[in-house]
């Protein structure tokens, strides 16, 4: 009888072993300081950072891009911007949303200047020569506003930037949200700012998504977003949507070939059981690696929102993936130098 207890018990052992290994095989794999919302990553020398939502901006760092670590903030009390304040009042310093990306000797970082249901927004810019803080070189400048709610578009709610740089050297801003939608506006790829102060806008969507993202594969131009209901924990529903085009401005087409401009999508990824609500994705790409960045609310940490990080494929029909069975997504190599610094 002995014996048999301990049968059942080693197999028992056995069962939950296997079990936790089938859990963390299919879930989150990333350890360390993994609360974050809206994450974006780069890398430099041997340090990855994650940029995100958070007071004067959050900033993670890693060096196996699998264990992170908080690493301060952008902009601390005495440094944030006075102009925040110009239009929302109110605007604590907690700074939503940013991109980041590098080019010519600099880390070009974006984000939305903002308050909850105020939609009185804008996206300021900051440079930096380094993410490096132990570097003497070490320090965030303050370029100012680059766009806001008065020439942003109608009704515009003008947050979640995302800068793309085209092969032509052609520099774009993409932002917005469910409040009428998408839009894009060309930079002057000198100054990072807007390249008129009266922007000719693209339409992208009049309703759908927020997050918005995009990226070039060798045939298509990809644009993920999120849609849904966020920050609510275990009650967000959050997903990744995705469409492609022949060109940057669109218009962007679903796996049925309807249009964004009319708010349709084809889902990425969707929530699940252990993680209902995933989304607001950045891309980052290292070697023949393009990866999917994003925050996920997670039921084994109630609720709370963390950093996941998984390789993006694309299948047979050349739409991006989570399917590790499918090949690996490749990105232009113009598109794919944005995201290691010097």
């Amino acid at each position: 009888m002995q014996h048999i207890t301990k049968l059942i018990l080693l197999l028992s052992l056995f069962l939950l072993n296997s079990y936790s290994f089938a859990q963390q095989g299919t879930g989150n794999s990333l350890k360390g300081d993994l609360k974050v919302h809206d994450p974006v990553m780069i890398k430099q020398g041997d340090t990855y950072y994650v940029f995100a939502t958070g007071r004067g901006i959050s900033i993670k760092t890693s060096k196996d891009r699998v264990n992170w670590l908080n690493a301060g903030r952008v902009f601390d009390s005495t440094s944030l911007p006075a102009w925040h304040r110009h239009d929302i009042p109110d605007q604590n310093g907690h700074l939503w949303a940013p991109d980041i990306h590098y080019a010519d000797g600099k880390y070009h970082l974006y984000y939305s200047v903002s308050a909850w249901m105020n939609f009185n927004s804008s996206i300021g810019y900051a440079t930096n020569t380094t993410l490096n803080p132990n570097d003497p070189a070490y320090n965030w400048i303050d370029e100012g506003q680059v766009i806001s709610y008065k020439n942003g578009g109608e009704g515009v709610n003008v947050i979640d930037p995302n800068v793309f740089i085209d092969k032509n050297g052609k520099k774009y801003l993409v932002y917005g949200s469910y409040k009428a939608g998408l839009r894009i506006a060309e930079l002057n790829p000198k100054t990072g700012k807007l390249l008129k102060p009266e922007p000719d806008l693209t339409t992208l969507t009049t309703s759908l998504g927020e997050g918005v993202y995009i990226v070039k594969g060798p045939a298509y131009y990809y644009i993920f977003a999120s849609r849904g209901k966020c920050c609510a924990g275990l009650e967000s529903n959050y997903q990744i949507v995705m469409g492609r085009s022949k060109t940057l401005q669109g218009p962007y087409l679903t796996k049925d070939g309807k249009s964004w401009i009319d708010n349709n999508y084809t889902v990425l990824l969707a929530g699940d059981h252990e993680e209902p609500g995933r989304g607001h994705n950045g891309i980052f790409a290292e070697g023949d690696t393009t990866y999917l960045v994003y925050h996920a609310y997670t039921r084994s940490a109630n609720g709370t929102s963390l950093l996941n990080i998984k390789p993006l494929y694309m299948d047979e029909d050349d739409w991006p993936s989570l399917d590790p069975a499918k090949k690996p997504f490749k990105m232009d190599k113009f598109n794919k130098k944005l995201f290691i610094g010097k």
